[in-house]
Formats: structure tokens, C-alpha cells, sequence
């Protein structure tokens, strides 16, 4: 059986008691494969003090305050998602105009979709980093240069105890804010002055929603859907309905 971290092949698998899915001896802690239930692993806390790995936070402060490490990792991550985008637009497009707004709104979707959870789980009293996942940033490394994209280097780590109703509701707001950019760019994709500078942004973004709203335990979409599924439906629905567009709009 294969590691679901890092793809080693173990004869005797752990399995996470929190995420349900299986792992070598090196990533068997849920806080060494950044289990997507990690909540669930620890007692109700809230940190007072600041250390390397915590801030010091009040519940409901804005902005959700930020770490050094969550700040090399978000500077990071914005900038293999870029190139990314880059190596995509440089296939469609050779103007600079329209490789300079679509890369850089990949860099919003993905900014916005990870932070989007911070501030809600900040919210919620829970503590929240965006944290680089080695395997995930190598593979975003090789999508600049490889035909297959994937744009996943790292996601947003909680600590406390959430229910399910509040784990839902801090998986929801990810998906959220990429439907909320794509209905802002859904009436330029109709222009034709606009729409071939909007379109692979709003292709990206609607499917980084579709996407993370798959209901298996490591995405958004199954914290959502064991909390609401009529919310999940919902969610979903929207999301999916943009993605067919973009594939099915002639430019």
C-alpha cells in the first residue's frame, strides 16, 4: 500500500485514526501529513503566547494575524502557483497583457481560496497557518514545466477543536471566494474585447472550486457536505455550472 504523503510503498500501512487514510512510519502523525482532521487530534486550547510555530491572536482580530514561516510558505506557494500560470498562458496566448492579468489572477485564486479558510477558522476561535506540503510544492515545481498542471503546494493547518459544523463552515469559505471570482468575471468572458484576457482565470478559478468541492476526505467538499449537504449542493452546483461554461464558450 502506498503512503498518501509521499507515495512509498509500506507493507504494514498506518492508518490515521482522524482522516482515515494510510501512511508510512514517517508521515503516520497527523501533524506530519497535515491531516485534514487534524482538529480532532487535539484538546480545546487557544494560544496565548508567540513561539516559531504560533502567533498571538484574539479571536475575531482582522486581519488574521500572520506568522513569519506562514509567510515564507504563502510567498512560496504565490510563487510556484505564478509560474504555473505563466507556463499555462504562455500555450494560449503570447500577448503580455493577457499573460500578466490571467497569471496573476491565479495567484488571487489561490491566495484567496487558502487565506479565505484562515480568516474564517480565526474566526471560529481556531488556530490557523498556511503550511507548504513538500510532495505537493514538488509537484507544483514540475507543473511549470510539464503539460499536466497541479497547483496544490501546501493548505491551511488547524489547531483547537472544531465541530463539524464549524470545520464545514472554514471548508466552505475556500471554494466560496473562487465562485465569488468567478462571478465577477463571468460577464467579461462574453465581451470580445475582455473575454480573451478574463477567460483561463475564470476557467482556473472555477475549477480550483469544482475541484476542492470533490466530497473525499482530504478536499473541502467533505467537510462541507457532512456539515450541509443542501450548502454543498449548492456550492457545487454554481461552481460546476461556471466550469461547463468555460469549456463550452467559443473565443
Amino acid at each position: 500500500m502506498k503512503c498518501s504523503q509521499c507515495g512509498a510503498e509500506e507493507a504494514f500501512a498506518f492508518k490515521c485514526s482522524y482522516c482515515g487514510l494510510y501512511f508510512c512510519g514517517e508521515h503516520r502523525l497527523p501533524e506530519n501529513h497535515a491531516c485534514t482532521a487534524y482538529a480532532y487530534a487535539l484538546p480545546p486550547r487557544q494560544y496565548t503566547s508567540t513561539s516559531q510555530a504560533h502567533t498571538t491572536f484574539t479571536t475575531g482580530n482582522w486581519p488574521a494575524p500572520m506568522s513569519r514561516q506562514e509567510l515564507t510558505s504563502f510567498v512560496i506557494g504565490a510563487a510556484l502557483v505564478w509560474l504555473v500560470g505563466v507556463s499555462m498562458m504562455l500555450g494560449l496566448s503570447s500577448a503580455p497583457y493577457v499573460l500578466l492579468v490571467n497569471s496573476l489572477l491565479f495567484v488571487i485564486s489561490f491566495l484567496g481560496h487558502e487565506y479565505a479558510h484562515k480568516v474564517a477558522a480565526h474566526r471560529h476561535g481556531l488556530w490557523a497557518e498556511f503550511r507548504l506540503n513538500g510532495f505537493g510544492a514538488l509537484l507544483t515545481a514540475l507543473s511549470v514545466i510539464l503539460p499536466i498542471k497541479f497547483v496544490a503546494p501546501g493548505a491551511v493547518v488547524l489547531d483547537g477543536y472544531g465541530d463539524g459544523k464549524t470545520l464545514g463552515k472554514v471548508a466552505a469559505w475556500g471554494p466560496l471566494v473562487n465562485i465569488a471570482m468567478s462571478t465577477i468575471m463571468f460577464p467579461l468572458v462574453y465581451l470580445v474585447w475582455y473575454g480573451i484576457y478574463v477567460w483561463p482565470a475564470f476557467y482556473v478559478s472555477s475549477f480550483i472550486a469544482v475541484f476542492n468541492l470533490i466530497p473525499v476526505a482530504i478536499l473541502d467538499g467533505k467537510k462541507v457536505f457532512d456539515w450541509n449537504r443542501g450548502v454543498w449542493v449548492a456550492l457545487f452546483v454554481i461552481s460546476l455550472s461556471y466550469l461547463a461554461v468555460a469549456w463550452l464558450l467559443p473565443l
